[in-house]
C-alpha cells in the first residue's frame, strides 16, 4: 500500500515545480509587438501632415529592442501628430519606417530629445544661454519668464538735432535777378536733447512663457568610475518668439539675465503681455505708499 504522506510530499513538489516552470515561462515570453508605421509611397520633405492621407502608411507589428522601436511612428502618435499639425522635415522613401526625427510636430514625443522637431511655428527660434540665472531644479519642460535687471547706464546717451532750412533753386534765382545779393544761410547750433532715462536699477521682463527646451550640466564621473554625475546647471536652451531674440541674447551677454520658473497652473498661450517694468523710483514709492497705508491704519 501505498503511503499516503509521500504521494502528498509528491503531489506538492510537483506544483510546486510546475507553478515555478510556468512563471519561467512566462517571464521568458515574447513581447507583444508594436504597430510600427511604414511608407507606401514617398513622402518629399516639406509635405504638411494634413495632406497624407492614412493610404500612404502600411501598418506593420514589430518586436525587438524597445529603445529602437520608440524611435519609429506608431499609430496612437500618428493620431495625435494629425489634430496637432505639422509638416514632413526629412525625405521619406517607399517601403521605409518611418522615423519620428522625420516629422516636426509638438505632438512628436521626440520634440522633448529634439527641440527642432517642436519649431513649426516660423516665429519661434531655440537660444542657447549660459549666462542666464536659473532655480537649480530647473528641468526641460518648465516654462519661465525671462528677466533683464540693469544696474547703471554707462554713459549719457544723447540725440543730435539739427534743423535743416531748404531753399528751392527758383527762390535763389528771383532773388539774384533783384539784385540782391544773396547771404550764406547760418547753420544751426546742435542742440543736444538727452533721452528720458529711469532710475537705476531697473528690470524688466523681456520674454514671457518661454519653454525650455534642453538643460546643460557639469558632468562628472563618480568615485566608483561607474557613472556619471550631474552637477551645476552650466546653461539652458529655450525656446522664444524671433524678435525678442537680439535682446535675450544681448542680456544673456552682459551676464543680467534671469529666469523664473512659472507654475503648471500657468497658461503659456494665453497669461503674457507687456510688463510694467521695475526700477528705484518704483521701489521708493512703493516703500512710501506702503508705509502711509500702515499709518493712516494706526
Amino acid at each position: 500500500m501505498v503511503n499516503k504522506r509521500l504521494l502528498i510530499i509528491g503531489a506538492i513538489i510537483a506544483l510546486f515545480f510546475g507553478g515555478v516552470i510556468f512563471v519561467l515561462s512566462f517571464m521568458n515570453a515574447a513581447a507583444p509587438p508594436v504597430e510600427i508605421l511604414a511608407a507606401r509611397q514617398d513622402i518629399a520633405e516639406g509635405t504638411l501632415v494634413e495632406d497624407i492621407p492614412d493610404e500612404a502608411f502600411a501598418r506593420i507589428p514589430l518586436t525587438g529592442d524597445d529603445i529602437l522601436l520608440s524611435s519609429y511612428l506608431t499609430e496612437v502618435v500618428w493620431q495625435q501628430i494629425k489634430l496637432a499639425g505639422g509638416i514632413v522635415i526629412s525625405d521619406i522613401y517607399q517601403y521605409e519606417a518611418i522615423p519620428l526625427s522625420a516629422i516636426a510636430s509638438n505632438a512628436n514625443p521626440k520634440a522633448m530629445d529634439i527641440p527642432r522637431l517642436g519649431l513649426t511655428d516660423p516665429n519661434l527660434v531655440v537660444v542657447s544661454l549660459t549666462n542666464i540665472r536659473v532655480p537649480n531644479g530647473i528641468k526641460a519642460g518648465d516654462y519661465v519668464d525671462l528677466i533683464v535687471a540693469v544696474e547703471s547706464a554707462q554713459e549719457q546717451v544723447f540725440t543730435l538735432v539739427q534743423t535743416q532750412n531748404i531753399e528751392t533753386l527758383e527762390e535763389a534765382a528771383a532773388e539774384l535777378a533783384e539784385g540782391e545779393v544773396a547771404a550764406p544761410t547760418p547753420t544751426p547750433t546742435p542742440v543736444p536733447t538727452p533721452v528720458v532715462e529711469p532710475e537705476y536699477p531697473l528690470a524688466k521682463v523681456i520674454v514671457m512663457s518661454a519653454r525650455v527646451a534642453d538643460v546643460q550640466r557639469d558632468r562628472t564621473v563618480s568615485a566608483s568610475g561607474d557613472r556619471l554625475v550631474l552637477g551645476e546647471v552650466t546653461g539652458i536652451d529655450v525656446v522664444i518668439p524671433r524678435q525678442a531674440q537680439e535682446f535675450v541674447l544681448m542680456a544673456d551677454t552682459a551676464g543680467n539675465l534671469a529666469a523664473s520658473m512659472l507654475s503648471p497652473m500657468v497658461d503659456a498661450e494665453t497669461d503674457g503681455g507687456p510688463t510694467l517694468g521695475a526700477h528705484f523710483e518704483d521701489l521708493l514709492d512703493l516703500f512710501a505708499a506702503d508705509r502711509n497705508a500702515l499709518e493712516e491704519s494706526e
